[in-house]
C-alpha cells in the first residue's frame, strides 16, 4: 500500500515537470523630446518635438489649452511633430499639459508654456460735439467790428445809413462778441467815404450831429464798447478852409498846412519837399498846379471858330450868368457861369474869379459826355494870350507863374505838410489836426485808425515812426488827462508790399494792421495746405515783437478798400465758415468787416461801392444806399443774405461768427493766449496750441475739401468746446490706458479742445 502511494506522487511529479511554461508579456519604448515647451506672446508660433518609440502612440491636450494645436495627435514609431502656440493677447502667463500614450508604456508629459500677453486694444470713435462752459459775462476777445456809417443802418428813411442807425443796432454787436467800433469817417467831407474832410472838427450832416455822436458813444460804452474813429492825417479834402485859404495868397498862414512848391523838381532834388521823408522820388502822387491867378476879375473869351480862349484882368463891371446860354465857364467849387455870344461863335462874359485849380469850358450844362468839356493840354495860359483848347485831352486850364500843390492820391486831396519829421509836433497843421482830435478824446472817442499813414512821409518808414509817435504820445497824454483806462488804442494802416516792410511802423504805434496775415491765410486755402499756417502767424509776430513789446497785432479778413473775403473765396459757404474761425481762433486783434459776417461779396472793378454794400437787416426791408449812389448788387442783397433769415438758422455764416467770437470772450487763452505750434505732418491740417496762465486750448483746422486725420498721441481730446463742420475723435486704449488718439476733420472744418485749467 505505501509502495503503492509512492508510485503514484512520482508519476504526478514526472506528469507535472514535462507541461510547457507560461510566456511573459514584451516591453515596448517611449520617449519625447524636449519636454519642456516655452513660447512668447507676441504673436503665433510654432515648435517641434520628436518622439523616439518602437510601437503606435498617441497625444493628448490638457483641457483648457485650446491655444496649442499639434500637427498630428498620433503616430507610429518614431517621428516629430509640430505644436503651435497662439499669440497670447491675455495679461496672464498660460500654460498645459501634453500626453503622450503607448501600450506598455509609460505615458510621457510636455509641458508648454507662454507668457504673459498683452491685451487687445481697444477703439472708440465719437463724433465731435462742443460743450463750452457758461460766459461768465467777462469781455476778453477783444473784436472791432469796422462800421462804414453811410451803409451800415438808416434811422431815418433818408437813404443814408447814420450814428444813431448805428445806435439801433448795438445789440448785434453784443451777440457779436464786439468790444470795439471803428466808424467810417464821420467828420464833414466832400464825398460819401470821407476820406476828403472838409472840417475836422465838426460831423457830417448827412450822418447826424455832434449830439447823435455823444449818444453813440455813451450807449456804446454802457455795454462795454469803445469807439475809435477813423483819422486822415496825410490829407485833407480840398474843399477844406484850410487849403482855400493856403491857396488864396502865399500869405496865408495855413500855407504852410500844405506841401506847395514853384519848382517841384528843383525842390526835389535840393531836397526841401519835407514829406518827402529825405526822398527824391515820393514813389506815389502828383504835383497839380494851382491857377496862378487864383482870384480877381478876369474877362473870358471863347472862340469857338479858332478853338481858343483868351483872358485878360479887367476892371469892367462884373457879368451875372446869362440864363439863356449855350456855352459855359466852369471854375472854383463847380460854379457854372453862362457866356454871352458876341458875335458869330464868340462867347465872352467878366466874372469875379476864384479858383484853386483853374476853369473849364463846357457846350453842356449838365453833362461831360459826348465831348462837351473843353480844356487845355497841360500848358499854362498866359493872361492876354490866346490859349488853345480841345475837348479830347481837355485838362485843367491854369494860368502862367502860379504854384503847385502835392497829393499822394489826388488833386481833391491835397496832402498836409508837417515839416521835417523829427519836429513835426512843432508845426501848425499837427497842432491844429491835434486840437481836432483833442476835441474827440475828450468827447469820450478810445481810439483812433490812422488812414494812409505810409504816405505822410511818402513811404519812408523812419520818418513816419517818428511822426506816428509823436501824434500817439500827443493822443495818449490827452486821453490819460481825460481819465482813460490804460493806454489810448491807436492803429495805423501801414499798408506796406510785405510784412517786413510794415514792422518798422511799430517804432510809431502799438498796433498795425496785418494785410499779410489775410494774404497768407488765402493763399494757404488756395493750395489745401495748413501745416505751415502757424509757423508763418509766428513769423510775423516775431517781426514785430522786434520792433515793439506789447505790440498789438490787428488781424483780418478784409476792409473797404479790398476784394471782398467771400469774392476770393469763390463765394463758398464752407470756406468762409473756416475762414471766420481761423480769425477768431488767432492770436492778436481780429477785425471784422460790414457785411463779412454775413457773407458778402463784391470786387472794386465796378467801384469801392461794390465792397461797401449795406446791411439788409430784414428779408424784405430797404437798405441805405442812397450814399453809394445805388451801387450795390442787388442779387446779393437778398432775403437769404439777411440778418433776420441767418439769426433764424443756427448754421448759417453768422452763427459761425457769434459761435467763434463768444468763445474768444469765454476763454482767457483764446483771446489773449500764446501761440506754440503743433507740428503737423498731415499737410492739410493746421494746428495749434493757446495758452494764458494753466488755461491750454489745442486748435485744428481742416484746410482742404477732403476728410483729414492725425494722430495727436495721448493728447486729452475729449473736451471740444467748439466745432465748425464735423469731425470724429478715435481713441485707442490697451488694459484700460490711453493708447493714442487720431483726430479727423471733414473739409473746411475746425475744432478747439480745452486741453487743461
Amino acid at each position: 500500500m505505501k509502495r503503492s502511494i509512492l508510485f503514484l506522487i512520482s508519476t504526478l511529479l514526472l506528469l507535472a515537470g514535462c507541461e510547457k511554461p507560461a510566456p511573459v508579456a514584451e516591453k515596448h519604448s517611449l520617449s519625447v523630446s524636449p519636454t519642456t515647451l516655452s513660447f512668447a506672446t507676441d504673436e503665433t508660433s510654432s515648435q517641434t518635438l520628436t518622439v523616439s518609440s518602437d510601437t503606435k502612440w498617441s497625444v493628448s491636450v490638457a483641457t483648457g489649452g485650446s491655444w496649442c494645436s499639434l500637427s498630428t495627435l498620433s503616430g507610429q514609431g518614431g517621428g516629430t511633430l509640430s505644436v503651435t502656440a497662439a499669440a497670447n493677447k491675455t495679461p496672464e502667463a498660460r500654460s498645459t499639459t501634453l500626453t503622450f500614450s503607448a501600450a506598455q508604456c509609460d505615458p510621457v508629459t510636455v509641458t508648454v508654456n507662454q507668457v504673459a500677453g498683452k491685451e487687445q486694444d481697444q477703439t472708440e470713435t465719437v463724433a465731435l460735439s462742443a460743450h463750452p462752459r457758461a460766459w461768465d459775462g467777462q469781455k476778453r476777445a477783444d473784436v472791432t467790428y469796422q462800421v462804414n456809417v453811410y451803409s451800415f443802418a438808416d434811422s431815418d428813411g433818408d437813404g443814408w445809413g447814420d450814428l444813431k442807425g448805428v445806435a439801433q443796432h448795438l445789440d448785434y454787436f453784443e451777440k457779436l462778441g464786439v468790444s470795439a467800433l471803428w466808424l467810417s469817417p464821420v467828420q464833414a467831407s466832400m464825398s460819401y467815404h470821407g476820406y476828403d474832410v472838409t472840417d475836422y472838427g465838426t460831423i457830417n450832416p448827412k450822418l447826424g450831429t455832434e449830439a447823435d455822436f455823444k449818444a453813440l458813444i455813451d450807449q456804446a460804452g454802457a455795454k462795454g464798447i469803445d469807439i475809435y474813429m477813423d483819422y486822415v492825417l496825410n490829407h485833407s479834402g480840398s474843399d477844406n478852409d484850410w487849403f482855400r485859404q493856403a491857396c488864396s495868397s502865399t500869405d496865408s498862414k495855413y500855407r504852410s498846412y500844405y506841401v506847395f512848391s514853384d519848382n517841384p523838381t528843383a525842390d526835389a532834388a535840393a531836397g526841401k519837399i519835407d514829406n518827402y521823408g529825405g526822398a527824391k522820388d515820393p514813389g506815389m502822387g502828383a504835383w497839380y498846379p494851382l491857377s496862378g491867378t487864383t482870384g480877381g476879375r478876369l474877362h473870358f473869351k471863347w472862340d469857338t471858330n479858332a478853338k481858343t480862349v483868351t483872358v485878360t484882368s479887367t476892371d469892367a463891371a462884373a457879368q451875372a450868368s446869362n440864363p439863356s446860354a449855350s456855352r459855359w465857364l466852369y471854375f472854383g467849387d463847380a460854379k457854372l457861369m453862362g457866356l454871352y455870344e458876341t458875335s458869330g461863335g464868340i462867347f465872352e462874359i467878366t466874372v469875379d474869379y476864384q479858383s484853386t485849380w483853374g476853369f473849364l469850358l463846357r457846350t453842356s450844362a449838365t453833362s461831360w459826355d459826348g465831348g462837351t468839356k473843353w480844356g487845355g493840354d497841360g500848358q499854362t495860359l498866359t493872361l492876354g494870350t490866346p490859349y488853345a483848347v480841345n475837348n479830347s485831352t481837355a485838362k485843367d486850364i491854369t494860368f502862367a507863374g502860379g504854384s503847385y500843390y502835392f497829393a499822394s492820391f489826388d488833386k481833391s486831396m491835397p496832402d498836409l505838410n508837417y515839416g521835417p519829421a523829427d519836429k513835426a509836433s512843432e508845426s501848425a497843421a499837427f497842432k491844429a489836426l491835434a486840437a481836432t482830435a483833442d476835441k474827440w478824446i475828450d468827447l469820450g472817442v478810445n481810439g483812433l485808425r490812422l488812414d494812409a499813414v505810409m504816405w505822410i512821409y511818402q513811404k519812408q518808414a523812419a520818418a513816419n515812426a517818428a511822426f506816428l509817435k509823436a501824434w500817439y504820445d500827443h493822443c495818449n497824454a490827452t486821453y490819460k488827462a481825460r481819465g482813460g483806462k490804460g493806454d489810448f488804442y491807436m492803429v495805423g494802416e501801414a499798408w506796406a508790399d510785405t510784412a517786413e516792410q510794415m514792422a518798422p511802423y511799430y517804432k510809431g504805434l502799438p498796433s498795425n494792421f496785418n494785410f499779410y496775415y489775410w494774404y497768407t491765410l488765402k493763399d494757404r486755402i488756395d493750395k489745401k495746405q495748413g501745416n505751415d499756417f502757424a509757423k508763418t502767424v509766428l513769423y510775423f509776430r516775431g517781426l514785430f515783437e522786434a520792433q515793439r513789446s506789447g505790440f498789438i497785432d490787428a488781424i483780418k479778413l478784409t476792409n473797404h478798400d479790398e476784394n471782398r473775403a467771400a469774392e476770393d473765396l469763390g463765394k463758398s459757404l464752407s470756406k468762409e465758415k473756416l475762414a471766420a474761425a481761423v480769425l477768431l481762433t488767432s492770436p492778436g486783434k481780429p477785425y471784422v468787416y460790414q457785411g463779412e459776417e454775413l457773407g458778402y461779396w463784391g470786387k472794386k472793378d465796378g467801384g469801392d461801392e461794390y465792397v461797401r454794400a449795406p446791411i439788409k437787416w430784414t428779408k424784405t426791408g430797404s437798405v441805405p444806399s442812397k450814399a453809394l449812389n445805388e451801387k450795390i448788387d442787388k442779387d446779393m442783397l437778398s432775403a437769404s443774405i439777411s440778418v433776420e433769415a441767418q439769426e433764424a438758422d443756427a448754421g448759417s455764416l453768422l452763427g459761425t461768427y457769434r459761435t467763434f467770437a463768444q468763445l474768444r470772450n469765454n476763454y482767457p487763452a483764446l483771446a489773449a493766449g500764446t501761440m506754440t505750434e503743433y507740428s503737423m505732418s498731415t499737410k492739410t491740417l493746421a494746428a495749434w496750441y493757446l495758452t494764458a496762465g494753466t488755461q491750454k486750448l489745442l486748435v485744428v483746422h481742416n484746410f482742404s475739401d477732403a476728410k483729414a486725420g492725425a494722430s495727436f498721441g495721448t493728447e486729452d481730446l475729449s473736451r471740444p468746446i467748439a466745432v465748425s463742420g464735423a469731425g470724429e475723435v478715435e481713441t485707442t486704449t490697451s488694459g484700460g490706458a490711453v493708447k493714442g488718439r487720431t483726430l479727423r476733420l471733414d473739409p473746411w472744418s475746425s475744432a478747439v479742445f480745452l486741453i487743461s485749467e
